[in-house]
């Protein structure tokens, strides 16, 4: 795995699951998830590193939309609002990382000096 999104002790002191199985189960929450009768969520194996970092941006952004609508129905659970600037952190470092080494992935963003948005494949193209 290209990041180690949680820590042993972040672990055992949150009831988060860490990013990569809340991403897979659908929800950031043990306590919440219920499996459907005997399925198994297969997991991505991205193949370049480029894939990593893109994988990496979706599961965080996943986490951090989660444990956002949690904080809107708790928004003094200090425990959860770290994770969520924690992620949101991570986030940001992602993005910049991988626009720096690839290309931008908000239109918005592209204002660097030359028009690049479309100079660059799709993440779902071929390479």
């Amino acid at each position: 795995m290209l990041f180690d999104f949680e820590t042993d002790f972040e672990k055992k002191v949150c009831p988060l699951l860490d990013i990569d199985e809340g991403f897979l189960k659908g929800n950031m929450f043990a306590d919440l998830y219920e499996p459907y009768k005997n399925y198994k969520p297969k997991e991505l194996k991205p193949k370049t590193e480029r894939e990593a970092l893109l994988d990496a941006i979706i599961k965080i952004c996943f986490a951090i939309n989660d444990l956002n609508l949690f904080l809107d129905l708790n928004p003094d659970d200090t425990e959860v609002y770290d994770k969520f600037k924690k992620y949101c952190l991570m986030y940001d470092k992602c993005i910049e990382e991988y626009e720096k080494k690839y290309q931008v992935l908000n239109l918005t963003d592209d204002v660097y000096g030359k028009y690049t948005w479309i100079s660059n494949p799709w993440p779902w193209e071929d390479r």
